[in-house]
């Protein structure tokens, strides 16, 4: 839903306005002589004065102050959203910096945080390092009532052609699913998190190829799970996405790629995977937090100890995917689900969820596909590849539709995700082993956004 209206703020102009002189981009538009609010329209005309300005001072005189780079440090103390549930979004995932696209949204973000050597999470200190014209732009739409991206499409095109596309400032897996969370969920802040991994929190420890250090590798994992604990519980975190995860490979991979040495035997590999079970428990037994986690096709349980649907992980879900134009599901996932194939195998999954993307390129689509924000925060528009990485950010926007539409009077708990879980799997669906883990949440309008009006349930293209 575009808003009509929007503030100014003259922090913003001032990144625009420069220092006066021809290489200055143009001010910002005067406010309505009957005092009003500067229109949404007037907004975007002259944030595209100030980058056709730049476009032209930079190709002219490129070695220009204003051309360069400069640095804009992210500051969570600058927080401002409203409305705002205040029950945050945590982001757990590969995160060696924010994205660009971040920048549109930075008012949303509550922290941005590492896990350090010796298991201890801290506050990362981090810049921005983009020219003032492009910052104060995007800075521009950062207000506390969330502007949809796809009101802005017109400043995309135009940010697309002064400054290209932004994939290197936006590569990551972490930032993909950023760009899947933000928009969705607009009444929810947001707290990032470098996940963190054993080679990381304890080099030592991880590194010795034998059995003794495992004691201590166990408490660093420990300490790192208490520290996930209090981030969360800090910042009122109440969900979590979870697009990663720890196996016999990976742990052996990651040996291999930051270790030296004889590789260790796969018992003692096995109890370096043991170690990191405290911080799953904190992902997904946090009491009154709700994980949703990417399923992978896990082939055993002792190979894959984190990814079978257990009740010893109460608040988490295992989302899967199927791929499909048409799936013939109502809002409950009633319907003939005997042609829809769902990924990976039944016994590693607690939910399927449609993308409405197709895997074979071109990755034709329907008209509720899964959606991500541009690089730019600008623009909306259809994954490409669908994977369980990306389907786990639409199986949290649902719980946090069914939380909100549902139980919003109710305090979040365990008692209350066992409710939703079962609203996200209902047995009226007929046969719980098959048709009621099928669910197309995006053809029905079931996250967030849609309900709210800020997006409506049917895309559509530029």
């Amino acid at each position: 839903m575009a808003r009509a209206c929007l503030l100014a703020s003259m922090a913003f102009f001032i990144g625009l306005i420069g220092c006066g002189g021809e290489d200055s981009p143009p001010p910002p538009p005067e406010p309505p002589e009957d005092g009003g609010e500067i229109t949404l329209d007037a907004q975007i005309h002259s944030a595209l004065l100030a980058l056709d300005n730049y476009k032209s001072v930079c190709n002219r005189t490129p070695e220009s102050p204003s051309c360069q780079p400069q640095a804009f440090r992210f500051e969570p103390n600058e927080f401002s959203m409203f409305p705002d549930t205040g029950e945050a979004i945590l982001i757990v995932d590969e995160f060696s910096q924010l994205p660009l696209r971040a920048i549109r949204y930075k008012n949303r973000l509550k922290g941005f945080f590492r896990a350090r050597a010796g298991g201890d999470i801290q506050p990362v200190q981090f810049d921005w390092n983009t020219p003032s014209t492009l910052f104060g732009v995007l800075t521009r739409f950062a207000i506390p009532d969330l502007i949809p991206a796809e009101s802005l499409r017109r400043l995309s095109v135009r940010l697309n052609e002064v400054f290209g596309p932004p994939s290197s400032e936006n590569f990551g897996h972490g930032n993909i699913i950023f760009s899947l969370l933000i928009e969705a969920n607009p009444r929810q802040p947001v707290v990032v998190l470098d996940r963190p991994t054993l080679p990381g929190i304890a080099p030592e420890e991880f590194c010795d190829a034998s059995a003794e250090s495992h004691p201590a590798l166990l408490q660093k994992s420990e300490h790192v799970a208490s520290e996930l604990v209090r981030v969360m519980t800090e910042h009122n975190v109440r969900f979590v996405n979870v697009s990663f995860g720890e196996t016999f490979e990976t742990i052996r991979d990651s040996w291999r790629r930051v270790c030296v040495g004889n590789l260790p035997s796969d018992s003692i590999l096995r109890e370096k995977l043991a170690a990191y079970k405290p911080i799953v428990e904190a992902l997904s037994k946090t009491p009154g937090v709700f994980a949703a986690q990417a399923a992978i096709d896990a082939s055993n349980a002792q190979d894959f100890p984190y990814d079978y649907p257990s009740q010893e992980y109460p608040n988490r879900v295992l989302a899967g995917y199927f791929t499909a134009l048409t799936s013939g599901l109502d809002e409950q996932g009633r319907g003939n689900s005997d042609a829809l194939v769902g990924w990976p195998q039944r016994q590693n999954v607690d939910l399927y969820l449609n993308s409405g993307v197709l895997p074979q390129r071109p990755f034709p689509y329907n008209q509720t596909p899964l959606l991500q924000v541009d690089g730019f925060g600008t623009d909306i528009y259809p994954i490409t590849t669908t994977a369980t990485s990306w389907i786990a950010p639409l199986a949290l926007s649902r719980f946090i539709h069914l939380r909100y539409s549902g139980f919003e009077n109710e305090e979040m708990s365990d008692e209350l995700i066992e409710k939703i879980r079962a609203r996200m799997v209902p047995v009226a669906c007929g046969n719980p082993s098959t048709a009621c883990v099928f669910q197309d949440p995006l053809l029905h309008g079931q996250i967030e956004a849609v309900r709210l009006g800020y997006r409506n349930r049917l895309y559509q293209e530029q």
